[in-house]
């Protein structure tokens, strides 16, 4: 947390300086609006508490922003991921701002109402996910032009430049390019990859396999296999009507004519 400090404090003071801002333009605003209404020092409450909770969860959210930051992670996961944390946030920010209102009330000799629970948490979850929205897009921004403005390269999407996958093995962490590769077979929750070095079981589906290395030569030969097409050195027909493959490493495996299409750019059947 002390290396994200230093790192992004401009932001950080940026962005509660803003919140600040808001809040007291919030608090003139009410106490102009509803002036003899309510006591001075409510609106005051009210945006202060509210600053206060964001300003705490700034930190947070911007830790989880550059931690899902595309295209460490797709865009699909990295905002289903954030659309999850939203809710816990708010509720955090609900929290503070609450126990903040209530202790400020107690002090002026009234109790403070939240008022009904659910409409009240649907309510400021409603203005709460707009924020962490405009939060997340902004240490995103901000970020940008921090790794500009320092000469670091914007990250380039792993399949445009090394493409290697990362397998862990217990504590252990394999880093495998496609090349290395001669076929992949499912098993179970995991998929088998046939590599010069060995097996090793990578968790993760065949089908998302498929998509990942689909750009790198493979193809769905088998409804569980998939072959990287350049290892493949002799295609025989079967009497079933199937196919085998001869990899270049000697070994053989079984294709199904219902994946033949695959292998009609090298060959006719």
């Amino acid at each position: 947390m002390a290396r994200f400090w230093r790192t992004h404090r401009l932001f950080l003071l940026f962005s509660w300086a803003l919140t600040a801002t808001i809040a007291a333009v919030n608090a003139l605003s009410t106490l102009s609006d509803r002036a003899g209404r309510v006591a001075a020092w409510e609106p005051w409450a009210w945006e202060g508490t509210s600053a206060i909770g964001w300003a705490l969860l700034v930190p947070a959210i911007g830790f989880a922003a550059l931690r899902l930051r595309p295209p460490r992670v797709r865009w699909g996961t990295a905002a289903a991921v954030h659309a999850g944390l939203s809710l816990p946030a708010s509720l955090a920010h609900v929290g503070v701002m609450a126990a903040l209102r209530s202790a400020i009330y107690a002090a002026h000799g009234v109790a403070y109402d939240f008022g009904p629970v659910w409409p009240t948490l649907a309510y400021e979850y409603r203005k709460d996910a707009l924020s962490y929205v405009l939060v997340t897009l902004g240490f995103l921004a901000w970020d940008v032009v921090r790794r500009a403005r320092a000469g670091v390269p914007p990250a380039i999407p792993a399949s445009l430049t090394d493409t290697r996958l990362t397998v862990r093995d217990g504590a252990r962490t394999h880093l495998i390019a496609p090349a290395e590769i001669g076929y992949a077979q499912a098993a179970g929750n995991y998929v088998e990859l046939h590599t010069a070095r060995g097996p090793v079981l990578h968790r993760t589906s065949l089908a998302a396999l498929e998509v990942e290395l689909g750009a790198h030569g493979f193809a769905r030969v088998h409804r569980s296999r998939l072959v990287r097409l350049a290892a493949v050195c002799a295609i025989e027909p079967t009497a079933s009507g199937d196919f085998e493959l001869l990899l270049e490493d000697g070994t053989r495996i079984g294709g199904s004519r219902r994946f033949r299409s695959a292998l009609d750019p090298y060959t006719k059947l």
